[in-house]
């Protein structure tokens, strides 16, 4: 569990750092538009990419080709706070779960079952 709960953390802050730099992309793209708005006295709408997004479908999984950074943080951010549940659903449970390590020493045989990394049950053999 302890691996799994550094792989998240290492995984966070790597998406963090990700979503810090589409950020800044995206406030530079508003300041541009701002200013060329400012320029063309309202006449712009929007800066466009220079290739159109596209969304495909390969068997329920969404691809986003030329992703927008507006996507990009929507799913960054989407990501971010599913990982940060996940981690901190690892640390209640790791938490609850130390007493059992005496158990283990004293000969238990200690199961986990787990379903997307959480353990979800646990079986004791005395």
């Amino acid at each position: 569990m302890d691996d799994e709960i550094a792989r998240i953390k290492s995984l966070l802050g790597d998406y963090l750092r990700r979503l810090d730099e589409v950020r800044v992309k995206l406030e530079k793209m508003k300041k541009a538009q701002e200013a060329l708005s400012k320029l063309t006295g309202g006449k712009v709408s929007g800066i466009k990419a220079s290739q159109e997004t596209q969304v495909l479908d390969l068997m329920g999984l969404r691809v986003v080709v030329n992703a927008s950074p507006e996507e990009e943080a929507s799913t960054l951010e989407e990501s971010i706070k599913t990982l940060q549940d996940k981690l901190n659903t690892l640390q209640r449970v790791r938490k609850a779960l130390e007493p059992l390590s005496m158990l283990e020493e004293a000969g238990t045989s200690i199961t986990v079952v787990k379903n997307d990394g959480i353990p979800t049950k646990i079986l004791l053999r005395l």
